[in-house]
């Protein structure tokens, strides 16, 4: 017998993993949360990916009460894993809601009840892949039947909620990765988007020249978060990868309302209150959480360095309370009083 024969090739069992359906892989609790969302201060969805695993795939958990039940994964009302790593999401509706991919897959999913099971399980209702590279960011506009979208590909585009077909698509809209989109208040047509190439700009998708830009950074560290305030039309917060929460106002272009550094690394995500129009939450590529009262130059009202131990990824406002997730695997809830 020769030699050979004894020999193990190599990656001999790989075709074996690359033809195996979800469903038969092996479960795997995907530790990196990465987003959380909350509807009408009740629902709630909260992501997360692998990243550490053969597969790097994702979770999304779907919550019937956030208000007063625990956001244990373990006591979710439903969930459903995907295919690859989870990037953000936005509610539609109570029962329904959007998700990007790390793929550039854009996906519906709404909680469903079959007649056959009688079991509550998430169902794709949708499901496309437009974009080129993985979708970063997305929200949703007032009257629900359009979302944007912004992703690494350097590309945005304007979705129709029903049938995902995309009504707008803007290439090549900034000169680097998107970083966030935000839509305006109460608005169906207006939304802003930032990018490493530290540009902040105002989109409004009825104008043959849609593109106005709000605010650049001239130092040239990029933009990485934006954020609109939902009871205040016109303010805005943009979030800086050094660290800078800039606030703008839509009306006066080039113009800084106000400018603090605030975080000491990259800001991930910023977060208005929906009831409270001068609460903003913010948490960068590091532990910390901070509220900041943007109607007194951005004073703190609250900080936590101390609850999570890995990159603080989500937020989400629910009544008083702030839901963040981390890569540590955890959801914290942060209490803040009347008095702050």
């Amino acid at each position: 017998m020769e030699k050979d024969d004894y020999l193990t090739k190599p990656n001999s069992n790989a075709e074996i993993y690359r033809n195996m359906t979800v469903g038969e892989r092996a479960s795997v609790l995907d530790k990196h949360l990465q987003f959380i969302a909350v509807y009408n201060d009740k629902k709630a969805i909260l992501g997360g990916s692998n990243l550490t695993d053969r597969y790097w795939t994702g979770t999304i958990w779907y919550f019937d009460d956030a208000a007063d039940g625990e956001l244990e994964r373990n006591k979710s009302f439903t969930a459903t894993q995907t295919e690859s790593t989870l990037s953000d999401a936005a509610f539609i509706e109570e029962y329904k809601f959007v998700v990007a991919e790390d793929g550039g897959i854009v996906k519906v999913l709404c909680v469903v009840q079959p007649p056959e099971t009688w079991a509550v399980a998430l169902q794709c209702v949708g499901y496309t892949c437009k974009h080129d590279d993985s979708v970063t960011s997305l929200s949703v506009f007032e009257d629900k039947n359009y979302f944007v979208s912004g992703g690494m590909d350097r590309c945005l585009k304007v979705w129709e909620t029903s049938t995902l077909m995309v009504e707008y698509t803007y290439q090549l809209a900034h000169t680097a990765i998107i970083t966030s989109v935000d839509v305006l208040s109460k608005s169906n047509s207006v939304f802003m988007s930032t990018s490493l190439d530290s540009e902040a700009v105002l989109w409004d998708v009825r104008t043959p020249k849609p593109a106005r830009r709000l605010y650049k950074n001239d130092d040239g560290n990029g933009l990485t978060a934006v954020a609109c305030n939902p009871l205040k039309e016109h303010e805005v917060a943009i979030g800086g990868e050094d660290g800078y929460v800039f606030l703008g106002d839509t009306r006066k272009p080039e113009e800084l309302v106000y400018k603090s550094l605030e975080f000491p690394r990259a800001i991930h995500r910023l977060k208005y209150h929906h009831k409270r129009n001068n609460w903003l939450a913010g948490c960068c590529n590091d532990t910390m959480v901070k509220v900041l009262d943007t109607s007194q130059e951005l004073s703190v009202l609250f900080k936590d360095a101390n609850s999570h131990t890995d990159m603080v990824r989500g937020l989400a406002w629910c009544k008083d309370e702030l839901l963040t997730c981390s890569w540590d695997s955890t959801v914290q809830r942060h209490s803040l009083t009347l008095d702050n």
